[in-house]
């Protein structure tokens, strides 16, 4: 995460397949705020790619 913020890139999104689980960070003035945390089956509407909602489910297989 330092590395994504000091290259400037907006969002970060951290999926962790063991506990099943996503992350959503937005970039805000040098500081990584958290958007929302997603577990299992949730619906997943985050930026950048907020136009488009999916199962988090999905990813698990």
């Amino acid at each position: 995460m330092p590395l994504y913020a000091r290259e400037g890139i907006p969002y970060f999104w951290l999926v962790d397949p063991v506990l099943s689980t996503l992350e959503g960070y937005r970039l805000v003035e040098g500081h990584w705020i958290l958007l929302a945390t997603l577990k299992d089956t949730d619906p997943v509407r985050l930026p950048p790619f907020d136009g488009t909602e999916f199962s988090l489910g999905s990813l698990w297989g």
